[in-house]
């Protein structure tokens, strides 16, 4: 078979359902198949150039590529139809009522086993449709610009701030009644980082997550978050780019919260629409200026006054064929996005970050088994690893409402080579109301201070009126940086 003119991702998404098997079993029956194209919503239309080419060549080579599971096919295309048009009997039963959801239908007449490229993998990473050969997107890559922050030293990391109805504090131009002795956010961060004189040393804030509460992205809680960061950059001095925004299980809300939702149909309509990822995507765009495009996976550069501070953030809220949607998942992008972490090069000394939403290691005494339920991050094994491969130093997360530190390493088993330990640090939350809390739980941020061979770690208590809260923990990270 010649070369693949195109690639199209796609990846078992319905519980049951094998891709593969579904579609050659059609072409058995009936001498063809429907390839679905579930182009994402922020991808562009491909549609006049696809019916182009064919008009011209008669047919066209196909690479049918599964990233999770390092799968490849090479598919004969004869045809493509737009969904309008399509004859929903040429497609799999399992989504014959979604053809609307698609982009068109490709219509294959062999699909055969072929070697898994993982060049053409690398090229199309989070995309749906590729060109093969052309040069990638650099806007949907897994490296953003640097920001600058020279002559600091400071990392302000927060989390589940829940603006929206379990938010806390009191927002900016909120009128208070008389006695209410709540002030922002930003109020109370500031007199806290004034007691530490560290005011002016903030090189970045990093966010791990649930900005809103059950992803209710309205106008009010949107404004709300808009101008309370707006305020919080601009006493910091910080530019858009020193702010470093996470995806958390609120943010990016599959199923609606407290409605019955078929699993299986669920998870065939998102794969297409991602709305359930656009609300977030365009918030991060306003509120960091970030592409809403660009991949929720990404390595980000701070540089420091002495040092380099290299993020990576991953998207632990990846849709998954369950109902189990307060569980972490990141997968194959954000793998690879912890890979590039390690690729990137070292030209200062060097500390590396990583950052997700949903937590690695236990933060509850007790994580019982529940549909509704909220625990680890189901490939947390897999990311530790990465994390340890790429000499990640600190992973951070929230998620629980519970502030917890761990030293985490795993040995090289038969004699593979590990490197040191990362410490995970979970932030409790910086935002939410004392109802949303946790027994016995206050609101809390972290505070890293970046110094030559090691990292300072203040975990300190946000009292919803600026006074001086407890400090839950104030030590020594004994890390030290990547030298050149």
């Amino acid at each position: 078979m010649a070369a693949p003119a195109i690639a199209l991702r796609f990846r078992d998404t319905t519980a049951g359902i094998d891709t593969i098997m579904e579609h050659r079993a059609l072409i058995d029956q009936i001498g063809f198949v429907g390839w679905g194209w579930w182009k994402k919503n922020f991808e562009q239309d491909q549609q006049d150039l696809i019916i182009a080419l064919l008009a011209q060549a008669g047919e066209i080579n196909v690479v049918l590529i599964d990233r999770t599971t390092e799968r490849s096919y090479d598919a004969r295309c004869v045809a493509f139809v737009r969904a309008d048009d399509a004859d929903v009997t040429s497609v799999p039963e399992y989504y014959r009522d979604h053809i609307a959801d698609t982009a068109g239908i490709f219509v294959i007449r062999t699909i055969d086993d072929a070697a898994y490229d993982h060049a053409i993998a690398d090229a199309i990473g989070d995309q749906t449709f590729l060109w093969v050969g052309t040069p990638p997107d650099p806007t949907l890559g897994h490296v953003a610009v640097p920001a600058q922050a020279p002559g600091r030293s400071c990392v302000l990391h927060l989390s589940d701030l829940h603006f929206g109805s379990d938010y806390g504090f009191r927002r900016q131009h909120e009128d208070v009644v008389i006695g209410d002795p709540r002030r922002t956010l930003t109020e109370c961060i500031v007199a806290d980082l004034n007691r530490l004189d560290l005011v002016d040393d903030v090189a970045a804030i990093i966010v791990t997550g649930d900005f809103m509460t059950h992803g209710k992205f309205d106008n009010h809680a949107r404004k709300a978050a808009l101008d309370e960061f707006d305020a919080l950059r601009t006493r910091l001095g910080l530019e858009r780019d020193q702010i470093i925004a996470v995806p958390g299980n609120h943010d990016v809300v599959r199923y609606p919260d407290g409605v019955q939702v078929d699993v299986r149909e669920a998870a065939v309509g998102m794969q297409a629409r991602y709305d359930h990822e656009t609300s977030f995507r365009t918030f991060v765009d306003e509120l960091v200026g970030r592409d809403w495009k660009a991949s929720l996976n990404y390595v980000r550069r701070i540089q420091l006054g002495s040092a380099d501070l290299d993020v990576c953030v991953v998207n632990s809220c990846t849709i998954t064929a369950t109902e189990w949607t307060e569980y972490g998942y990141v997968g194959r992008s954000g793998i690879d996005a912890i890979t590039e972490l390690g690729r990137q090069p070292v030209e200062r000394p060097t500390f590396r970050f990583l950052a997700l939403h949903h937590h690695l290691l236990p933060v509850a005494n007790v994580d019982a088994p529940n549909s509704k339920g909220v625990t680890m991050t189901l490939d947390a094994s897999d990311i530790l690893a990465a994390g340890q491969r790429s000499r990640v130093h600190v992973a951070l997360h929230g998620h629980q409402h519970k502030p917890k530190i761990a030293k985490y390493q795993s040995l090289g088993l038969n004699g593979d080579q590990t490197d040191g330990p990362i410490y995970v640090v979970a932030n409790g939350s910086a935002g939410a109301k004392n109802s949303r809390l946790p027994a016995g739980e206050r609101n809390t941020y972290c505070l890293f201070k970046l110094g030559p061979d090691s990292i300072d770690l203040w975990i300190r208590e946000l009292r919803l009126d600026a006074r001086a809260g407890g400090e839950t923990y104030r030590g020594v990270l004994d890390i030290p940086p990547i030298m050149m």
